[in-house]
């Protein structure tokens, strides 16, 4: 558990790093900082009990969207300004890079298995916003249906 603590506080501290670099100033950058621990949080409890990475990543990413979905409502700001920052530890760079590095040393077999992993990967982030998105799109489409009904 030790272990999950610090990743979820260093996937903090590197996304607020990378809201510093990309100019994100204020309450903002803390909130996409802070999702993006929550995220890293999901994923690894996930990992840790044995789930696949196509069920951690995709609870993970939307479990961030929600996040997103609530916090842009509230603040009056477009979704994307926290659902990015937050999925900055999600991101399989690595495997991107574990891929064609495999690719130029000519082990092909390994190049596949992690290519095949990192879309997985990507594919179940999508799967989650997506999902996510489409679902509060259609229940606040219903909540203004609804009230244009009741004036």
């Amino acid at each position: 558990m030790r272990v999950i603590i610090i990743q979820v506080i260093s996937s903090i501290v590197a996304t607020y790093g990378f809201g510093i670099i990309f100019n994100v100033r204020g309450m903002k950058n803390l909130y996409g900082s802070f999702g993006a621990g929550i995220g890293w949080l999901v994923y690894s409890l996930l990992s840790e009990k044995g789930f696949t990475y196509f069920i951690a990543y995709t609870a993970a990413s939307s479990t961030i969207t929600i996040y997103s979905e609530i916090l842009s409502r509230r603040l009056k700001v477009p979704t994307v300004s926290f659902l990015y920052p937050c999925m900055i530890p999600l991101v399989p760079g690595g495997g991107i890079y574990y891929t064609m590095y495999y690719i130029v040393q000519d082990s092909i077999s390994k190049a596949v298995e992690k290519g095949i992993e990192t879309f997985i990967i990507s594919g179940s982030i999508a799967i989650g916003i997506l999902t996510v998105s489409t679902f509060s799109q259609i229940y606040y489409y219903i909540v203004k249906k609804k009230a244009k009904e009741n004036l």
